[in-house]
């Protein structure tokens, strides 16, 4: 009974909401080029934080603690249930026919009309002593309740941050791995280059060639590979945060 009372209760609050739901989206990271990877900086750990609590896993906590405070406002005017009021009212035109007669008049009808109204009002008080005894213990119960779902809420929240924490410590890491990356990539493509032109002028032999090329394949991998867990760890903090990293 209680579970769909939570449905019921939570979909009112869904569609009572000024905030509308809205999707999230994930930062296009096809459209970064080298130098952008390079410039990347994170926003500082407050503001993911506090953006996280658009996280549907903390509102949908957020939404049971909503719920259950609303169950113990209900429970809270419980002893009204106990007492009820009813009251008519009713207007109108009423109508008397009548017919008059004596020995030296004939008969005729009369016809009056009359606007009336009227009115009841009444009152009942009924008292199920098992509701008035267990009244005080149901608010205690609700309040009850309520704390278990502010905890949940908190303890939802807390894993988001761990989350988050461990999402920006890696990509802290992979910022600076693929920094240094894309310097090793940079002498491997310069070394190359020099390979080339000394390859043509017949300084050096292809084996040299091969090998500096070779080189320079690792680097390019290497940077790459960086980039990729760089841009997974980037995109998943997104999403647990709901904070876009990347603005093109």
């Amino acid at each position: 009974m209680k579970q769909i009372i939570y449905i019921c209760l939570g979909l009112l609050l869904l569609f009572t909401s000024n905030t509308p739901i809205v999707a999230q989206e994930v930062s296009d990271y096809t459209q970064l080029s080298e130098e952008d990877y390079s410039n990347i900086t994170l926003p500082p750990l407050s503001v993911l934080f506090e953006n996280a609590k658009d996280n549907p896993i903390y509102e949908m906590a957020d939404v049971k603690a909503a719920v259950e405070r609303k169950l113990l406002a209900k429970e809270k005017r419980a002893f009204l249930g106990f007492f009820s009021l009813r009251g008519s009212y009713q207007y109108g035109t009423f109508g008397n026919e009548s017919t008059y007669t004596d020995v030296y008049v004939e008969p005729y009808p009369t016809y009056s009309t009359q606007a009336q109204n009227g009115y009841t009002v009444g009152a009942g008080v009924s008292i199920p002593l098992d509701d008035l005894f267990d009244l005080k213990a149901r608010v205690s119960r609700q309040k009850l309740n309520l704390k278990s779902a502010e905890l949940e809420r908190e303890i939802k929240y807390d894993e988001i941050k761990k989350n988050i924490i461990e999402m920006y410590a890696m990509a802290t890491s992979q910022i600076k791995v693929l920094q240094m990356r894309s310097e090793g990539l940079v002498l491997a493509n310069v070394q190359y280059e020099i390979s080339e032109k000394n390859f043509a002028n017949g300084t050096i032999e292809s084996i040299d060639l091969a090998t500096d090329k070779e080189r320079q394949s690792q680097a390019r991998e290497a940077y790459e590979k960086s980039k990729f867990e760089l841009t997974k760890s980037l995109m998943m903090l997104e999403i647990i945060s709901r904070t876009p990293i990347i603005r093109k």
